[in-house]
Formats: C-alpha cells, sequence, structure tokens
C-alpha cells in the first residue's frame, strides 16, 4: 500500500509538472509582453520597481536551482526504476526527496510572494492580492515572476 500511495504521489507529481509547463507555455505564447503583470495592474514608484526587480532577481536564481535539483532528482529516478526495479527503498528514498524539493521551491514561492506584498503600500495590495488568487486558481506564473527571466524567449 506504502508504494502504492508513493507512485500516487509520482504520478500526481509529473501530471502537475505537465500542467504547469502547459499553462506556462500557453501563457508565454498569449502574453509575449515582458512586462510585468503586476506593473500592468499597480502603479508602483521607482523605489518599489527597482526593491522588486531585486527580489525577482533572487528568485529567479532560486527557482533555476529547485529546476535543477528537480531534474536531477527525476533523472535519478529514472534511473533507479530501471536499473533498481527489485529495490523499493531506493525508489521510495528518491520520491520523498522529489516531494521534499517540490516543497522546498513552494515555500519560496509563498515567501517571495509574501516578500513582494511587503514591498506594496497597504492601498496597492488589493490589485496584487487579486492577481495572486487568479493566478493559484489558473496556475499560471505568480505576478512578481513577471513572465520570463531576462534573456529568455
Amino acid at each position: 500500500m506504502k508504494r502504492f500511495a508513493l507512485w500516487a504521489v509520482l504520478v500526481a507529481s509529473l501530471s502537475a509538472n505537465l500542467a504547469t509547463a502547459a499553462v506556462a507555455l500557453r501563457q508565454r505564447s498569449a502574453a509575449p509582453s515582458n512586462e510585468p503583470l503586476l506593473f500592468s495592474k499597480v502603479t508602483l514608484d521607482p523605489d518599489q520597481r527597482s526593491r522588486i526587480a531585486e527580489l525577482r532577481s533572487r528568485h529567479i536564481a532560486t527557482r533555476d536551482e529547485h529546476a535543477r535539483k528537480l531534474a536531477e532528482l527525476r533523472a535519478r529516478l529514472a534511473g533507479a526504476m530501471m536499473h533498481q526495479a527489485e529495490s523499493p527503498a531506493a525508489i521510495d528514498a528518491i520520491l520523498r526527496s522529489i516531494a521534499d524539493a517540490q516543497t522546498g521551491f513552494q515555500q519560496a514561492v509563498v515567501e517571495h510572494v509574501l516578500s513582494v506584498r511587503g514591498v506594496l503600500r497597504p492601498d496597492q495590495r488589493p490589485a496584487f492580492e487579486e492577481i495572486v488568487a487568479e493566478q493559484m486558481r489558473t496556475g499560471g506564473p505568480m505576478p512578481c515572476g513577471f513572465g520570463p527571466a531576462p534573456g529568455r524567449p
């Protein structure tokens, strides 16, 4: 039963990742502008723009590191499934590592959103919170993620 539950988590994780990638690709093709959604909905002063841009840079670095770690773990999982199929403990350990890494990334996103929210004045927060709520419902990128990273299509 435990093994089935872990496989179910893996399948759910892979499905969620594919869905997220599909949404991101759809939104990237639908919104060619690099202008942050946040900037189009909330008027920021120059200091706020600068502070949020710095938060974004740090978040992008964190996001990229999480993506590399998850890719490495998924490669290890694929290898374990092919070469260690008779060792469910090894596979289970990798699945737990993947779940931990995904949780870590989700925590980083939450911390980033809260940091951006902290830069905003109280009168700016309702529009930001509306954007965040919509993106959370649809699975799109967070408004403080600003769409594509610099230098990316």
